[in-house]
């Protein structure tokens, strides 16, 4: 009975937060548990009540350190892929390399805990908790942007910012074309609200024109008015992006609440950046290539961890003190 009173405070408490403010990673760390408590439950009532169950679920587990190796090899293939298909940059290798780091370092503490001297052993303890915490907090992450992904709180916006991408030789990427056939999607369900459309994006070494340029003349050639569209062409980062789009949207006077839109995968921190920004805001995700995808998760996990790295410093206490308690008294016991 206890389980299931916790199981139901933690869950409402993580409907409230959310719904009080989803901009928050503090949701993330309620969910998880949440999440992580429902399937323990969901495991216990199927081995209580159906036959077998128990069996299958045992294979499950035993088979975890095959599945761990599956998950290693799609990531190093996936790093091949993104090599091959958008070119040779080390960003483009961080699948490849946490896939070998996935094999690696098990081998490394096996090898560490074998020396019997106290430094190796430390280091083993040190590389295992890092470890386990980096991978709980990878999936706390991307649990929580594929929620909030699929249940955005919405309000009614004043202006939809579609944030730029690179550009070639003055034409959108499919990359970009995914945030802004989302933005049209998204304006044309709001058009008669009056709304404004922002492209958002300045001119990098290698591009034409600005980037808000480039998108806005994609707008206007899918049925976007010219006279709706407030083009910003200055930003070179996400940052930017939304405070010169913050800007221009005041200056119109008729208020300043923005539905953000990048891809997918950037959804999440674009809604961190505009609370962290004071800004009125909700995000939305365009469709990426599924191959890109795990490399670009990556990308941005890194990248949530440096801007939010005191929410992952408080997580880090709690996690220490329980996963350090359990090997001692697993060791004693």
């Amino acid at each position: 009975m206890a389980t299931f009173i916790t199981l139901a405070a933690l869950w409402i408490a993580f409907v409230l937060m959310y719904r009080s403010e989803p901009r928050r990673l503090a949701n993330a760390a309620v969910l998880l548990p949440a999440a992580l408590m429902t399937l323990g439950a969901v495991t216990e009532l199927l081995s209580t009540f159906v036959p077998g169950a128990g069996f299958v679920l045992g294979l499950l587990m035993i088979s975890l350190p095959l599945m761990l190796l599956i998950f290693a090899f799609v990531l190093i293939y996936n790093g091949v892929l993104m090599w091959r298909r958008e070119g040779r940059r080390v960003a483009n290798l961080l699948s490849m390399i946490c896939g070998l780091l996935v094999l690696v370092l098990p081998v490394l503490a096996v090898l560490l805990v074998r020396t019997q001297h106290w430094l190796g052993l430390a280091t083993a303890f040190i590389l295992f908790m890092g470890s386990v915490f980096t991978a709980m907090v990878f999936v706390m992450v991307l649990l929580y942007a594929w929620v909030y992904a699929r249940f955005p709180v919405r309000g009614t916006p004043n202006a939809i910012v579609v944030l730029g991408a690179r550009t070639i030789r003055g034409q959108v990427t499919p990359l970009l074309r995914g945030r802004l056939d989302k933005g049209i999607e998204l304006f044309t369900s709001q058009a008669a609200s009056g709304v404004w459309m922002v492209p958002t994006g300045g001119q990098g070494g290698d591009e034409v024109e600005p980037e808000g340029t480039t998108m806005g003349r994609y707008l206007r050639e899918n049925g976007i008015a010219e006279d709706r569209i407030l083009v910003e062409d200055r930003a070179r980062d996400t940052n930017e992006n939304l405070v010169f789009s913050h800007e221009l949207i005041a200056g119109q006077g008729n208020g300043t609440r923005m539905w953000i839109v990048t891809n997918d995968y950037h959804s999440l921190r674009a809604a961190l950046a505009s609370r962290r920004l004071g800004l009125d805001a909700a995000s939305f995700g365009g469709r990426t290539a599924r191959y890109y995808r795990p490399s670009a998760f990556l990308r941005e996990f890194i990248a949530i961890a440096r801007d939010q790295w005191m929410t992952f410093a408080v997580l880090a206490i709690p996690f220490a003190v329980i996963l350090g308690l359990g090997l001692i008294f697993s060791l004693n016991g």
